[in-house]
């Protein structure tokens, strides 16, 4: 195999577009290379070209024709070997058992103390006084779960559609989430467990029902003697910042939909791709923060009766 096959074998496995026996070979001979550990970039330059070598070799039908590349050549290749090594470092995630999930790392507040910890996707925790929280170093692939065993937190957490958050507590009660913010206060010698929602909406259950849904300004009160829950409207307990930077009015929309449990509607499929730059809170009204994003774009909004539906157009 020449060089310039060797960089469209592997350009093709990038773009996934290669047959599946083209995946095989280029598979299995990755998993010849003796790679325990997460590659560093000071590892780089040795590791692209020990790959080059292994991938001619492997390559090769006929063994006589193998030849191993002299050190001066890969200055002729380079743009070969950095695919390589993006090549390996990806296979190397997807054929690992989600390694760095199975980390499990965990933070503890003194009594007068908060701490303020950001997860792998971005996800924002404030721990209160006396507070413990566990949670992996780099979540699943499918799902994000993190243990609240102790004390109050305040979570601002990351929109992952297909990606659902889940705070497990030592009560018993998860609270699910697919991106808001919220706050638990969660003590074990306490009767009562309790969640207030900042942003969104988030689901509430345990091993034996679920309840309640709360969305934005409400709170559930659990009484873990008596198996009962209410849900009621609290004032705002804190305000969340919205800073979109050459964001999309798509994603725009997506935000707001979750942090106000509303549904938007763009008239003309065309808006969607719109960039918009500008910082709101949650402490403004829907109407407000979408009379200004039209503004912006010379566009027009309209609103249901009960507040929950909008639509913009031209």
């Amino acid at each position: 195999m020449t060089e310039e096959q060797a960089k469209e074998l592997l350009q093709k496995y990038l773009d996934k577009q290669a047959s599946p026996e083209e995946q095989k070979k280029v598979e299995e001979w990755y998993a010849t290379l003796d790679l325990k550990n997460v590659v560093s970039a000071d590892q780089k330059a040795a590791i692209g070209e020990q790959m080059f070598v292994r991938l001619n070799a492997a390559m090769y039908e006929k063994p006589k024709a193998t030849k191993v590349l002299k050190l001066q050549y890969f200055g002729k290749i380079a743009a070969a070997i950095l695919l390589m090594v993006t090549l390996g470092l990806t296979i190397w995630k997807i054929s690992s058992p989600e390694k760095s999930a199975e980390i499990q790392l965990t933070v503890v507040t003194g009594s007068t103390e908060h701490k303020r910890i950001t997860l792998s996707d971005g996800s924002m925790v404030l721990l209160g006084p006396s507070a413990k929280l566990s949670y992996p170093k780099v979540f699943a692939s499918n799902n994000r779960q993190i243990a609240l065993k102790e004390g109050e937190a305040f979570f601002d957490i990351a929109h992952q559609e297909n990606r659902p958050f889940t705070v497990h507590t030592a009560s018993g009660i998860d609270i699910k989430v697919l991106g808001t913010s919220f706050k638990v206060k969660s003590y074990q010698a306490s009767k009562q467990f309790e969640v207030a929602v900042v942003t969104g909406k988030v689901a509430v259950s345990n091993k034996n029902k679920n309840l309640g849904t709360l969305v934005k300004d409400e709170a559930l009160t659990y009484d873990k003697k008596a198996d009962r829950a209410a849900i009621r409207k609290i004032k705002a307990l804190a305000f969340v910042e919205f800073a979109f930077d050459g964001t999309t009015l798509d994603q725009v929309i997506n935000k707001l939909q979750y942090a106000y449990s509303i549904k938007i509607l763009l008239n003309d499929s065309t808006l969607a791709k719109l960039k918009t730059t500008a910082s709101f809170s949650s402490k403004q009204s829907p109407e407000e923060i979408l009379d200004i994003i039209c503004s912006l774009h010379h566009l027009r909004f309209n609103g249901s009766k009960n507040h929950k539906t909008f639509n913009i157009y031209r």
